[in-house]
This record gives structure tokens, C-alpha cells and sequence, in this order.
């Protein structure tokens, strides 16, 4: 039996008649990191309380009620270190270790604003040396162009005679390979972020950090969104752009979510039997293409809303200018069949 989620109150020592142990409640901690944040910490730190503490497939790390005392005994320098070690040795890259590093540096922070720690620890936590690792993204994943055209035919085969999900769908994944969204953009996207700058039609990105950047769209991503726009009641205001649809073809004004993106990129990816792809992967392609068609890392980024260029140059390994934009290398050669 737990506590309710005690949130950001500070730890008091449980009284005779309280459960055995004390929880807090860490996405609410998390409020103040950006959406890609919140969920990489999430994810790290399940998987960290999972290893260190060898627990079995059925028991479930609740980061809405963690318990203290646990979070506590995973916490040291020697953990740590040989968990790291640990992810070098399963090929993580470079970025993949420091981002889990972060978010174990980040639990042993939030331990001691609620006084259950030193806040030495964390700070001894920060200083350890992550392990080598290659930089750069991990191989395979960047598409072809034959792969992407066979993820639009997967979109079809996935969603049979369901139009407004073939729309919907299509639309989704034409406007991530060529424009480089991550999931939770293309899920924030209102229809209101759709406008024009000078003869260019364009879209209002809301990304990381709270930091907002126009990409330019092809014609053949305005083409997708006005086939979904006509299946949509009403596809106006601050509605979401994406919207859910029933099994039955109808379709809500009820915004979907990042998770659904995935969704629909993994059962494309099946239906058009290529192997398991991501979101980000159509935006590592994006990136891809356009570098290897001759656009500059600094149009990239733009396009990307990268703050470093350093990121950028990882992708592909190695003021907007709309009428010579990133998001038309893609667009040029995708033409549906």
C-alpha cells in the first residue's frame, strides 16, 4: 500500500499510523522541462530503477507515485557508473548516455529539494565520467527515397477504405519527412499555425522549449493537407490540425497525441513490410536528404529548430530563406503513385 502522490512537499518522517514507505509525485517535478524532456527522463529513469534493482517484468515503476526510499538506494557513484558502462556496452551513442545520465543526475536533484539528500549527491552524480561513446546517430536510420514512397503505400494498405485515416494519415506523414517535425509538433499543430509569408505557404512550428519557428511547405504536403481538410468538420481556428478519426470514418475535432503519431508511422512501417521506424526517423531523412542534395547545415537547422548547429551536423553525420528552402528537396522527388 503507498501514500498519494506527496508531489513537491517536503519529506516529513511517516508517523506510526502512515503506509510503510512515501512517494512523490516526478512528472509533476518535471512540469517546468519541455515535452521531449519529460518524456526521455521518464523513460531513462523506469529503466534505471528497473536494472539497478533487477526487478521482475511485472512489477512497474509509477513515476506519479515513486517511492522515495527506492529512488534513494539506487543513487550513488557506483551505480551509476556501471549502469552507464552498461549502455556503452549496447552501442547507445554518445548523446543516448548523456541524456540518461542527465535524467539519473535530475531524480538525485529532485531527492534532495525534498531534503532527503545532501545536495552534494547530485552534484557528485554530475561529475561522473561517462563512459566513450561514438557520436553521431546510430547507422540505419535514415530512409531511401523508395522507403519513404513505400511508407505513403503502407499509410493505404494500414488504413484500407478508411478515407478520412487515409487522409489524415498521409498528410501526417508527408509533413514530417518533408519538413523534419518531431511527433509532438506535428500532434501540438493548430490549423490556425497554417498561413502564408509572401508567395510561400507556410506553418508555425511549436517546438522545444517553447520556441517557435516557420518552415515552408512543398506543394505536395499542401496537396495532403487539403485532402484532409475535406474530410475534417471543422478545420479552423485553434482547433488541432490532426484530429482523431473512428474505425468508422468519423472524424472528431478531439486532439490526437504524440503517442498516436508513433502509432501511425509503426503500423505503416509494418504494412509496407519495411523494418521498425520511428517518428524521428523521418526527421533524421529530412535532415539527411537535404544535406546530401547541397543544402547548408544552417538551412537545416533553421528548418529543424535546432539552437546548435553542432546538433544539426550529428544528424547527417558528418533568417529562413523560404524561396530556397530545406522542406523542397523531399517534396521534389515524393510524388505520390
Amino acid at each position: 500500500m503507498t501514500t498519494e502522490p506527496s508531489d513537491l512537499i517536503p519529506f516529513q518522517p511517516p508517523t506510526a499510523d502512515e503506509p510503510e514507505y512515501e512517494t512523490v509525485n516526478a512528472k509533476v517535478a518535471m512540469a517546468g522541462l519541455s515535452v521531449h524532456t519529460q518524456r526521455a527522463y521518464c523513460r531513462w529513469i523506469k529503466t534505471y530503477l528497473e536494472e539497478i534493482y533487477n526487478l521482475p517484468e511485472r512489477f512497474k515503476i509509477d513515476l506519479t507515485a515513486l517511492n522515495i526510499e527506492m529512488a534513494l538506494g539506487s543513487l550513488g557513484t557506483a551505480q551509476l557508473k556501471a549502469w552507464l558502462g552498461k549502455l556503452k556496452a549496447q552501442k547507445l551513442g554518445k548523446q543516448s548516455i548523456m541524456q540518461a545520465k542527465a535524467s539519473i543526475v535530475w531524480m538525485a536533484q529532485l531527492m534532495a529539494d525534498l531534503g532527503r539528500f545532501d545536495y552534494e549527491v547530485p552534484a557528485g552524480l554530475s561529475r561522473v565520467k561517462a563512459p566513450r561513446a561514438e557520436t553521431g546517430q546510430r547507422a540505419g536510420t535514415w530512409l531511401t527515397q523508395d522507403e519513404i514512397r513505400q511508407l505513403l503505400r503502407g499509410v493505404r494498405l494500414s488504413d484500407g477504405r478508411n478515407a478520412a485515416m487515409v487522409a489524415r494519415n498521409t498528410a501526417i506523414v508527408t509533413l514530417m519527412v518533408t519538413c523534419g517535425l518531431r511527433r509532438d509538433e506535428v500532434a501540438e499543430a493548430k490549423w490556425s499555425d497554417l498561413g502564408r509569408q509572401g508567395r510561400n505557404s507556410v506553418l508555425k512550428v511549436h517546438g522545444k522549449g517553447e520556441k517557435m519557428r516557420v518552415v515552408k511547405l512543398p506543394d505536395m504536403t499542401i496537396a495532403a493537407l487539403e485532402r484532409w481538410r475535406e474530410q475534417h468538420p471543422l478545420p479552423d481556428g485553434n482547433r488541432s490540425l490532426f484530429s482523431r478519426v473512428w474505425k468508422n470514418g468519423k472524424v472528431t475535432t478531439d486532439s490526437i497525441t504524440d503517442k498516436a503519431v508513433w502509432i501511425v508511422i509503426s503500423k505503416a512501417a509494418v504494412a509496407a513490410g519495411l523494418p521498425r521506424i520511428s517518428p524521428h526517423d523521418l526527421r533524421r531523412s529530412f535532415a539527411r536528404g537535404a544535406y546530401e542534395a547541397g543544402v547548408s547545415f544552417e538551412l537545416i537547422r533553421q528548418s529543424l529548430g535546432h539552437s546548435s548547429i553542432a546538433t544539426t551536423e550529428r544528424y547527417v553525420n558528418s533568417v529562413l530563406e523560404l524561396d530556397h528552402a530545406a522542406t523542397d528537396i523531399w517534396a521534389n522527388i515524393l510524388d505520390e503513385d
